[in-house]
């Protein structure tokens, strides 16, 4: 009867060993399951925080053009206000002219159509 008992035992514990052995075989499954999913997740967040930096640095030297235009601006208005020179220079590119002086208008010669220009 000790006999049959071993054998029985015996069987038992290569049934448990099987079981055990299959249960690291289902935990590893699902950690390296997690394992993808997880590394999944992280390179889409990583691309996802990629493209909002791109975006971010285009804000930033977008931001930096505006400022540098609104110097420049500033500056031509101060120039405009104050410096006679260039209200002046204005005005002559306007058409206007100071009173007492004298306009002479320079108009191309028209040339026939059978004749070759002039070089």
């Amino acid at each position: 009867m000790k006999k049959k008992n071993r054998r029985i035992s015996k069987h038992k514990e290569q049934g448990a060993r099987g079981w055990h052995t299959f249960g690291k075989l289902l935990l590893c499954i699902a950690f390296l399951s997690f394992l993808a999913l997880d590394g999944y997740r992280f390179v889409k967040g990583f691309r996802y925080w990629w493209r909002n930096r791109e975006i971010r640095q285009g804000y930033v030297e977008e931001v930096e053009w505006l400022r540098r235009e609104q110097k420049r601006l500033k500056g031509e208005i101060h120039n405009l206000r104050y410096s006679l020179f260039a209200q002046e220079e204005l005005a002559r590119e306007m058409g206007y002219i100071k009173p007492g002086e004298i306009v002479y208008k320079f108009v191309p010669k028209p040339h026939d159509a059978g004749s070759e220009p002039i070089e």
